[in-house]
């Protein structure tokens, strides 16, 4: 049992194409999440560590010119421009301070806090401490400008020896921030690196992946589309009447049901015309029979009574003439053969015109073999054949008439005896074939080639010398008429087999209504 379709052919090619169609997304969005990524962390670095690392730089900087100005302030015979330059640069710290917290808080909005919050806790508490440092020196400064210009020497040293300590704390302090801003800005490009090259590597993965679903889907589609030109070639092919050739195995979708619909559809031209041509063929033998029936009444009224006559005279030309010569008396012979022929004859055409339809009856087609074994046994003997009978037990009853079936036989087996000249071997077999039984005639006789293969059938055509060419189209009538078939296959040289197929009865058959004659009758005279 064919299992049903589930997806039609459009559907399955729609979702091949939504495959690729899906692959080339996954590309795109993997392609697009990966470039946010990567300008996010260049981001980072342009506006948030690089300009912070600006601002410590700046920063650091500046601490290195407090620490030389403090290194020689107290050298310098005039310190005004000095302090003028201190007090500028103390104004803008705060300035720095507030530079680098909107930095560091820029940083917060742009990352999470997991990713890089200890590092700018770092940064922070190292601002803070910055911050505070600078605001407790602040008034130390205040202090060392009022001792100086007292000239407490003294003081002002000790005074600039503590500043001295203070300003380099902050510029330890703001080295450690510019080192952990180095270092996150070395560990953001590393890993802007290994994201390009991960995104690089993802992206070529992903578009062989799609590239390979691509090019399956268009073998698929290819796979699946294939038959139709095939099933072009073939509808074609009948429109030109090329039955015979068939299509291969089809698939089990919608095209290949097609095929199979158009190959029964073929199929059913195919029995139509021969049905067609075997009831021409019917019609036509028909017609001939007719013909031959209306010959057989003329020959009957023209040639049997003329016939008769010649044969009772040349009876009494005999007794007339019965002390003749030898060669009077051969002749005489001679002349009531070819009578005897020429009745012969005669009745043959009539038998052939007479013949009824078939009265038919469930029959055992074994006894019918029996009894014309037994007629017909002595006379292949004497022809030096041996008949050799198989018939299986198992025989259905077939739908026959017993006297027309046994007429087949015996035109059959008369034209396998005359095939073999020195005599030989007959096969006679009856087997069960579907439905029916199969009857087997075949001889070791000489054979036929292809072209009087094709004729044997043919009414008045004969290879025998003395033959009517009547035996086979009879034959052929009466395994018609009882809804047989009869065929023929011969190799010149190896014999003749005949098989006639019957159908079985049927249960509920019933006997044929009497059949009317084909052409008209003739009362013998």
């Amino acid at each position: 049992m064919r299992v049903p379709v589930r997806l039609s052919i459009p559907r399955r090619i729609f979702l091949g194409f939504a495959l690729v169609l899906s692959a080339s997304a996954l590309v795109s969005v993997v392609s697009f999440v990966q470039h946010e990524r990567t300008a996010g962390a260049l981001s980072l670095l342009h506006e948030g560590y690089l300009p912070l690392e600006l601002t410590v730089s700046e920063a650091r900087a500046t601490q290195s010119v407090f620490n030389n100005l403090l290194d020689r302030l107290l050298t310098e015979r005039d310190t005004a421009a000095t302090r003028t330059w201190l007090n500028a640069a103390r104004k803008g710290r705060p300035q720095t301070f507030k530079q680098a917290r909107d930095k560091i808080d820029q940083i917060h909005a742009m990352v999470p806090w997991d990713t890089e919050g200890a590092a700018l806790v770092r940064v922070q508490r190292g601002l803070r401490r910055v911050q505070s440092m600078t605001a407790q020196g602040d008034k130390r400064y205040d202090e060392l400008y009022a001792a100086l210009e007292a000239g407490d020497r003294p003081s002002a040293e000790r005074i600039l020896a503590d500043l001295r300590a203070r300003e380099r704390s902050i510029d330890n302090e703001w080295r450690r921030m510019w080192g952990e801003i180095v270092a996150r800005i070395e560990a953001t490009s590393r890993r802007v690196s290994a994201q390009q090259e991960q995104a690089i590597t993802v992206l070529w993965a992903l578009a062989a992946m799609a590239l390979l679903v691509g090019v399956i889907v268009a073998w698929w589609s290819q796979r699946v589309l294939s038959p139709l030109p095939r099933l072009q070639e073939r509808v074609e092919a009948v429109a030109r009447g090329e039955l015979a050739e068939r299509l291969g195995p089809t698939t089990d979708d919608e095209i290949g049901r097609l095929a199979q619909e158009f190959e029964r559809m073929v199929a059913a031209l195919v029995a139509r015309e021969e049905s067609l041509r075997e009831a021409q063929t019917r019609l036509l033998q028909s017609e001939r029979l007719a013909a031959i029936g209306r010959m057989a009444a003329h020959v009957s009224h023209e040639v049997r009574n003329p016939l008769s006559s010649i044969g009772l005279n040349v009876e009494l030309l005999e007794e007339e003439l019965v002390d003749a010569g030898r060669e009077t008396k051969d002749l005489l012979g001679a002349i009531h053969r070819e009578i005897d022929r020429l009745r012969a004859v005669t009745e043959e055409y009539l038998r052939v015109a007479r013949l009824p339809n078939p009265r038919l009856e469930p029959e055992y087609l074994g006894d019918v073999i029996d009894g014309t074994v037994q007629l017909m046994r002595a006379e292949l003997n004497g022809a030096s054949v041996v008949l050799d009978v198989q018939v299986a037990p198992d025989l259905p009853l077939v739908a026959m008439d017993e006297a027309q079936i046994r007429q087949v036989l015996i035109n059959l087996l008369k034209n396998a005896r005359e095939a073999m000249l020195s005599g030989g071997r007959i096969r006679l077999t009856a087997v069960r074939a579907g439905d029916g039984v199969d009857l087997t005639v075949q001889d070791q006789g000489v054979g036929m080639d292809a072209q009087t293969k094709e004729r044997i059938f043919d009414l008045f055509y004969t290879t025998k010398q003395r033959g009517s060419g009547l035996g086979l189209p009879l034959t052929q009538q009466i395994v018609v008429a009882h809804g047989g078939q009869i065929r023929c296959e011969s190799t010149p040289g190896q014999g003749t087999v005949f098989t006639l197929h019957f159908p079985a009865a049927k249960p509920e058959a019933q006997a044929a209504p009497e059949a009317h004659e084909v052409s008209e009758t003739v009362a013998e005279s």
